[in-house]
């Protein structure tokens, strides 16, 4: 179904202003569902003299039924068969009554009401109670509170207090005052919802009604004594929203706490007359599990950080043991093997390293790009032997068991174009909707002829094989460069982007 603004462009006569006015009524009006126990819809005539409406935006309360079984956003009623939403946008004053169900929203693809029949009801009516929509004085929208009139209730302080306060907040809209202009960001948590607790305030900030969940929260937060006739901050709790919500008329949020085991959402609405705060509607939701919860996830977290900038620090301690070992080394055959293996050994550590400082499980490889070729650079280059290797492209972000691998393959390869060139090497990266691709050139002698990877490469080529092939579910090729002397090699690896998180090796 299509977004309200797209709806009201295409098939209202609404301007911009009344159009966000809807969108931040929509955003807020679950309080008044679950404060009335009723559908809400918000009706918007596509003409100016209201001959037909169309269902910008429709919301179900969790503390009653709903009389909606499918959802009527989209769908179009007449005014000759609802007279009094159209007299409700022209004279801008509230109307109640009962209309058949019949007479329900319907369906853009047909003729059908949205509306289907409730077996708890009696015949075939719903109450709707219509509320002008007020932009600057002028009704561009009607809000309809829908409910079953055959739902059988029974009376209690509770609901009585809830329909006290959605009386006020409906008397809000038809002034024009509410949704309010600005409201505050409730973060990563869900806004506290009308079952989760209510606390209604007076105009002195004084708590009037607390329902029995906004009670147990309080409790949570060491308010043991009565509350009524109390103002937050006497009964001890950090009263900040309150206040934010009193002299600014904005809708705040704050998340009070008690010790390091108890959190508590708190969001305050305040309520309008004629400009002015005449109390405030309090909702508290207990967001302790969850809060819990994450500081287990950040105590994992930092965990898991922590062992890769170990595993980083036992890594290098390796690396400087095996150049101290190819020091001492006679044979240049095998000081080259010791000072390889080593470099392998330090591009595992460079990703560590990265990993150690990231939030989540991703290294930014272009970063470990550079480290790796620089390490191999200072490890094969010499005044006698400069070497030039340039890089094109980027890869971004990639999963620690995808970089870890691909670094190492990074490594071997440039260290292989090195070793068999003169010291001239492109690398380039590049990325479709799919694989990751790695392009690695030298000026050297190329392969020669007959020469298969999987019978004839030597250790460094089989690991990459290895990582490439079988790690990362990939492939790899090798080839000439250019068709004339001198060959040089071109070596192409492709790789999935969501490869297999497999062990290395």
């Amino acid at each position: 179904m299509a977004a309200l603004a797209e709806l009201a462009r295409s098939r209202t006569p609404l301007r911009e202003d009344g159009i966000e006015h809807c969108q931040r009524l929509v955003r807020s009006w679950s309080l008044l569902s679950d404060l009335s126990f009723s559908d809400l819809l918000l009706y918007a005539p596509t003409s100016p003299d209201g001959g037909a409406f169309v269902v910008l935006g429709h919301t179900r309360s969790v503390t009653g039924l709903t009389v909606h079984q499918a959802d009527p956003v989209g769908g179009e009623v007449s005014a000759a068969v609802r007279p009094l939403l159209q007299r409700v946008l022209l004279d801008g004053r509230r109307a109640e009554g009962l209309v058949p169900r019949s007479g329900a929203p319907t369906s853009p693809a047909g003729d059908d009401p949205l509306v289907e029949e409730n077996v708890g009801g009696i015949g075939n009516r719903i109450t709707v109670d219509y509320i002008p929509i007020d932009i600057g004085g002028e009704t561009v929208a009607v809000l309809a509170r829908e409910s079953d009139p055959g739902l059988l209730r029974h009376p209690n302080p509770v609901e009585r207090r809830y329909r006290e306060v959605w009386e006020r907040f409906a008397a809000m809209v038809a002034a024009g005052e509410f949704p309010l202009e600005r409201s505050e960001r409730v973060g990563e948590f869900r806004e506290p919802r009308v079952g989760d607790g209510v606390v209604i305030l007076d105009r002195e900030q004084r708590v009037e009604y607390a329902s029995p969940n906004a009670t147990s929260a309080l409790h949570r937060l060491g308010v043991l004594s009565n509350v009524v006739g109390r103002t937050l901050g006497e009964l001890g709790p950090d009263d900040r929203a309150v206040r934010r919500a009193y002299s600014s008329r904005f809708s705040t949020v704050e998340e009070l706490e008690r010790g390091d085991t108890v959190s508590v959402i708190a969001r305050c609405h305040p309520l309008l007359d004629g400009g002015r705060v005449s109390g405030a509607v309090l909702l508290l939701r207990d967001i302790s599990e969850l809060r819990s919860r994450d500081k287990l996830l950040v105590s994992k977290d930092a965990t898991i950080r922590e062992i890769h900038h170990r595993v980083k620090n036992n890594l290098q301690t390796i690396q400087s043991l095996l150049r101290l070992q190819s020091r001492r080394l006679e044979s240049e055959e095998a000081k080259s093997a010791v000072e390889q293996s080593a470099r392998r050994i330090g591009s595992i550590a460079i990703v560590h390293e990265t990993l150690s400082v990231e939030t989540a499980d991703v290294v930014d490889f272009d970063a470990v790009v550079r480290r790796v070729i620089g390490m191999v650079e200072e490890g094969l280059g010499s005044v006698e032997r400069p070497v030039s290797i340039s890089i094109e492209g980027s890869l971004g972000e990639l999963g620690g068991d995808v970089a870890m691998p691909l670094a190492v393959v990074l490594t071997e390869l440039v260290q292989n174009a090195i070793d068999h060139s003169g010291g001239e090497v492109k690398v380039r990266f590049s990325s479709t909707a799919k694989d990751l691709e790695m392009h690695i050139e030298d000026t050297g002698e190329g392969v020669p002829d007959g020469f298969a990877l999987d019978r004839d490469a030597r250790l460094g080529l089989t690991i990459v094989r290895t990582f490439v092939v079988h790690d990362l579910g990939g492939s790899i090729s090798l080839g000439r460069a250019c068709p004339a002397p001198p060959y040089g090699t071109a070596v192409d690896v492709r790789v999935p982007k969501r490869g297999p998180a497999l062990p290395l090796g």
